[in-house]
């Protein structure tokens, strides 16, 4: 008994003398930012740290999407390690302890968090934000964060910086976060994507949203970086590996418009992602051509398969949709359930290979298409994704 309480005495010890070792390094950096939100984080840490380095600053950032990436002063990428290939939240600690030790000015890290708990730990202990950012609050991960949309945003709200600042481009829940903000006496700061020119929108390789990036630009005006300084250097950055890109590929004299929807995995943002393509594909073609929508579904998402059947048959409305990943027994038949025509769905999750499955895909649309990719990422998503980012033309 004795010597259990002599080793918990010393484990306590060892963690008080951790925290105080670790508040002290969050001290020597001047500017911490953390990005929270449904959607956008990635793509919103990238520009952040592209836009405060464009301001003279040396910046640390690190993401935590579709690939974490450690992205270092320079703007190089590495990946990020991980025991196990699990993802832990203790790797923030493990980034302020390198960024403390190379003496940078900022650094800029995507929230890792989904339970409550967890959230207001990272905020208040491991990263103590000058600049909190919440991009969005979407019905998303709602077995962790919901049940409702309302209660995803509470969560993201426990994020809310103390005595700082706080941006979001969110409207339907700002009063959640307007009342975080006061309890925290932080500054909130609403921002707009029509704030953001076309023409600025237009420099970006990939699809950006505009709500991403008025976010952005204000986390670095709030560091002290010039608007047009901070917009030079988003334009440069480089898109994260989830983002939506737009590819047009020709095969057998026919041109077939490939946009890159994948990472947006609930219905708001899957929707806001085909009005972007839309206009981008309808902009960039010579000849109207019908919209194919390929889904790829998980077999351990199924509600999600539901969530973007309705959306399929009721939103975009495609000419012909095709199965990819898991599921496709289940995906079919929930899509006929949402009113679309049997005869316009193909079932092509037996083809593994995606150059076979654009082969289908193209016979099936023999004059062309508009092919938007949705659902998920992970599996026949992401290769399918690779082969138009590798074997086509940007639009």
């Amino acid at each position: 008994m004795y010597v259990f309480a002599v080793l918990c005495i010393c484990l306590l010890g060892a963690g008080v003398i951790e925290n105080f070792i670790h508040q002290r390094r969050l001290e020597r950096i001047p500017v911490r930012v953390q990005v929270n939100g449904t959607r956008g984080k990635s793509t919103t840490t990238r520009l952040i740290a592209a836009g405060l380095r464009a301001g003279g600053l040396r910046v640390i950032a690190k993401t935590t999407g579709t690939a974490a990436r450690l992205i270092m002063e320079d703007g190089s990428e590495l990946p990020i390690a991980r025991r196990g290939g699990r993802a832990n939240i203790s790797e923030q600690m493990r980034i302020i302890r390198l960024a403390a030790r190379r003496g940078v000015d900022a650094v800029v890290l995507e929230c890792m968090a989904l339970e409550p708990e967890n959230q207001w730990v990272i905020e208040r202990r491991m990263v103590r934000s000058t600049i909190g950012v919440i991009t969005n609050a979407r019905r998303d991960h709602l077995d962790v964060m919901g049940p409702t949309a309302a209660d995803v945003a509470e969560v993201l709200a426990l994020s809310a910086p103390y005595r700082g600042h706080l941006v979001t481009a969110e409207r339907e829940w700002l009063p959640v976060f307007e009342r975080a903000a006061a309890k925290a006496a932080t500054h909130l700061h609403a921002v707009d994507g029509s704030d953001v020119p076309d023409r600025v929108n237009a420099e970006f390789e990939y699809v950006s949203f505009k709500e991403n990036v008025a976010c952005a630009l204000r986390a670095c005006e709030l560091a002290g970086v010039p608007r047009e300084s901070a917009l030079a250097g988003m334009a440069r950055a480089a898109g994260d590996p989830g983002s939506m890109t737009v590819r047009k590929i020709t095969l057998g004299g026919a041109d077939y418009v490939f946009g890159n929807a994948f990472a947006a995995n609930d219905r708001d943002s899957t929707l806001d992602a085909w009005r972007l393509f839309a206009d981008r594909a309808r902009a960039g073609s010579e000849s109207p051509l019908p919209t194919a929508v390929i889904m790829n579904n998980r077999s351990d998402r199924l509600p999600r398969i539901g969530e973007m059947a309705e959306l399929v048959a009721r939103e975009i409305r495609p000419s012909m949709v095709f199965l990819v990943g898991e599921s496709g027994r289940l995906a079919a038949r929930t899509l006929r359930r949402a009113g679309m025509p049997a005869e316009r769905i193909v079932d092509l999750t037996k083809i593994r290979d995606a150059q076979l499955a654009i082969d289908r895909i193209a016979g099936e649309c023999r004059g062309g298409a508009h092919l938007l990719g949705i659902g998920n990422t992970r599996g026949a998503g992401q290769s399918i994704a690779d082969y138009f980012l590798e074997n086509g033309a940007p639009l």
